[in-house]
C-alpha cells in the first residue's frame, strides 16, 4: 500500500504547532481506527476510568482503510498536535502513522501491535493482517444474532414456554439491571432469559423448575427505592407502594428468601455497572465461553 505523505502546507503548520505543544502538555488524543473503532474506544474508555473526567479531549477517526484518508487525518494532527492512539491492522498503515508522529513530534501507541506481535512469536503462526476478519459475518456472529433475538423474545418474563433453552435466566424484582444485563450478555452470545418477580405474584412455574441456569439479582433497598423513584418522578407518578421504602425492603427480602430456598446464586447489583455484572454471572455460572470476536 502507498501511504502519502503529509502535505507540505501541513509541514509548515506542524513545526509551528510544535514549538507550542513543546511548551504545554497535550490535552487531545487522537483515536484512529481502520474498522468501527469499538475495540480502540474500548480499550480507551478502560484507560481513561484512572484520570479525571474531561481532563483529556478524545478525537476518533473510524474506518481509517486507505492511504488518502489517513494522510487526511495526520494532516489534521499535524495541525493541532495531540496524542495518537491506533488500532491499525496493515503494517503499511502502523509505519506512516509512526513515521508521521515522529516528524511532527508528537507521541504514538499501537494498541494492538504489541500484543498480535506476542501471540504470533509465541505461537509460531502469523497473522494476516485482514482487516475485515474482526467483523466476519462467520459462524460466531451468526451464533450472536440469534442469541440476541433469543434474549429479546424472552425478556421480562416473555418466551417462558422455552425458558429452559436459556444458557443464563436472571431473576429479580423491577429495576435491577436485568434487561440490560441480559443484552450485554447475549452481544457475547450467551441466550439470556430474564424474569421480573414482584411480592404479590407467584413466580412462574417455569421459572421454579429450573436449576443451574438462574442468577437472583439484588439491591440495597435504598439505592433501588432511589432508582424507583426518580423513574416515578420522570413519568409524573404518583408515589405508590413500588417505591415506598418498606414496601422495597420486603420486595427485596422476599427475593433473598426465594432464591435462597432454590438454591439459586445471588449478586448485589447495587452501584455494579451492567459490564460487571455480566462478567459476574459468567463467572458463577462457569460458563466462560461466548461467541468469538
Amino acid at each position: 500500500m502507498a501511504i502519502k505523505k503529509p502535505t507540505t502546507k501541513a509541514k509548515r503548520a506542524a513545526r509551528g504547532a510544535n514549538r507550542e505543544a513543546a511548551a504545554a502538555p497535550l490535552s487531545t488524543i487522537y483515536l484512529i481506527s481502520d474498522s468501527t473503532g469499538n475495540l480502540a474506544q474500548h480499550m480507551l474508555t478502560a484507560f481513561m476510568t484512572q484520570f479525571p473526567a474531561k481532563a483529556i479531549g478524545v478525537r476518533r477517526f473510524n474506518f481509517v482503510a486507505t492511504a488518502d484518508r489517513l494522510a487526511e487525518v495526520m494532516d489534521e494532527i499535524a495541525r493541532r498536535p495531540g496524542m495518537v492512539m491506533h488500532a491499525l491492522v496493515s503494517p503499511d498503515m502502523k509505519a506512516a502513522v509512526a513515521a508521521g508522529a515522529k516528524q511532527f513530534g508528537v507521541p504514538a501507541c499501537d494498541l494492538t501491535g504489541d500484543f498480535v506481535d506476542f501471540i504470533s512469536q509465541h505461537s509460531g503462526v502469523q497473522p494476516a493482517a485482514n482487516v475485515k476478519r474482526l467483523h466476519d459475518t462467520n459462524d460466531a456472529y451468526h451464533q450472536r444474532i440469534a442469541a440476541l433475538e433469543f434474549t429479546l423474545e424472552h425478556d421480562d418474563g416473555l418466551g417462558l414456554e422455552t425458558l429452559h433453552e436459556a444458557d443464563i435466566v436472571l431473576a429479580g424484582v423491577s429495576r435491577t439491571s436485568k434487561t440490560p444485563t441480559s443484552i450485554y450478555l447475549a452481544q457475547q452470545g450467551y441466550k439470556v432469559a430474564n424474569v421480573s418477580l414482584a411480592i404479590q405474584v407467584a413466580p412462574p412455574v417455569q421459572l421454579l423448575g429450573l436449576k443451574r441456569t438462574v442468577i437472583g439479582l439484588v439491591i440495597d433497598p435504598d439505592r433501588l427505592r432511589e432508582i424507583r423513584s426518580s423513574r416515578q418522578a420522570a413519568w409524573r407518578m404518583a408515589d405508590t407502594s413500588y417505591n415506598e421504602y418498606d414496601a422495597v425492603k420486603a420486595e427485596v427480602a422476599w427475593s433473598r428468601q426465594l432464591f435462597a430456598q432454590k438454591g439459586w446464586p445471588t449478586l448485589d447489583v447495587t452501584n455494579s455497572a451492567v459490564e460487571e455484572t455480566a462478567a459476574r454471572v459468567v463467572e458463577v455460572l462457569k460458563l466462560g465461553r461466548g461467541a468469538e470476536a
